[in-house]
């Protein structure tokens, strides 16, 4: 089979009703080969410039990195905190306006306009005019006011809210509730970043271990990274978690938005670099996906000896982790739009692509 996608393209290829392994992913490990491609002082833009969807939370965790490998404290500048905030906003207003109505078969041909009409397209200082922007398009009220209601109520809120608004992403949330209504799911959130021990290990796996950064395990076991997971909301995390729920996966990028967007959002998001020996060095972002992960070393020449990196997509889409698990508990032939909806409450940008349990059977009898 002809796989998909250009050369830095990742692809989901799944299926549903099958025994693990039901996830296989295209992505390949190009991430060395990039950052020794020029200077160390290059890293962060190549990065954003390669890996543009998400360009914005690369650039600023390669240069944690590279401060940090250099000798640097590893604390973020505010100016790389708002560039992260403004990019992780960003993004989730893409998947929200663009991706998510497609899913869902839910369109207004005046969606571009208005979505082209957010002020934080041209300029990263303009949170507070795109509060006022998110309140009138897409949230309905306040974002401090609405990630209270989601607080005290994710589950409640999210079908009250849907119900309620009429803008698009409301609309695409409430025509997807259906295809992933009854799924239940145990929820091992990452929170590699919360321990220096355990960055530190991490960052001797991604160093040594061949292959660990495409299929990466945490404490032994696979675990899944998003805007459900964040270092500082527990909210939908552990025993009985809403996000059990795959639909309140993908609620949980509205209530990200409303986070970053109302008091507190420069905090919102968690990001740093640890010095792990001389000239080496593992920095993090959380990201509108999940945990970013860059492991650097430096030469004695300070060129780049050595880089490894690990996305999100990489936790979600181990072949028997999170996202594997969720296609192994469907039925052989669940449709494919509850398929693909439910892919997309781990990673809404990755293209999916089904094979059939059924159809694997017939090859190998004709083989």
């Amino acid at each position: 089979m002809t796989q998909p996608g250009g050369l830095f393209d990742a692809a989901w290829w799944a299926r549903p009703g099958s025994a693990l392994p039901t996830l296989r992913s295209t992505r390949r490990e190009l991430a060395p080969r990039i950052a020794r491609a020029g200077p160390a002082d290059g890293l962060p833009a190549r990065l954003a410039a390669v890996f543009a969807l998400c360009g914005g939370a690369h650039r600023v965790t390669a240069e944690l990195a590279l401060a940090t490998a250099r000798g640097g404290s590893g604390r973020p500048q505010p100016a790389q905190r708002l560039a992260l905030r403004a990019d992780t906003v960003r993004e989730h207003l893409r998947r929200l306006w663009l991706d998510l109505p497609a899913l869902a078969g839910v369109a207004n041909d005046g969606d571009a306009a208005l979505l082209g009409a957010c002020p934080l397209w041209r300029d990263a200082a303009a949170l507070p005019a795109t509060h006022d922007w998110a309140v009138a398009t897409l949230l309905g009220l306040p974002a401090a006011a609405w990630l209270r209601r989601w607080q005290q109520d994710p589950a409640g809120w999210a079908a009250e809210w849907v119900s309620q608004q009429a803008g698009t992403p409301a609309r695409a949330l409430a025509a997807l509730r259906p295809w992933l209504r009854g799924i239940r799911l145990p929820v091992v959130a990452l929170q590699a970043h919360a321990s220096a021990v355990e960055l530190q290990h991490l960052a001797g796996r991604m160093r040594h271990d061949a292959g660990f950064a495409l299929a990466p395990t945490w404490r032994g076991q696979t675990a899944e990274t998003g805007c459900w997971t964040r270092a500082a909301d527990r909210g939908l995390r552990g025993p009985g978690s809403p996000a059990a729920d795959p639909w309140l996966r993908l609620a949980a990028r509205v209530a990200d938005l409303a986070r970053l967007l109302g008091p507190g959002g420069d905090e919102a998001l968690q990001l740093g670099a640890l010095a792990i020996a001389d000239g080496e060095a593992i920095a993090w972002c959380e990201t509108a996906r999940g945990l970013l992960l860059h492991s650097l070393q430096l030469d004695a020449a300070g060129g780049v000896a050595d880089f490894r990196l690990i996305a999100p997509t990489d936790w979600n889409g181990h072949p028997v982790g999170a996202a594997a698990r969720a296609l192994a508990a469907l039925p052989p032939d669940a449709p494919e739009a509850r398929v693909r909806a439910l892919l997309a409450a781990y990673d809404p940008c990755v293209a999916v692509h089904i094979e059939r349990v059924a159809e694997q059977v017939v090859e190998r009898q004709h083989a």
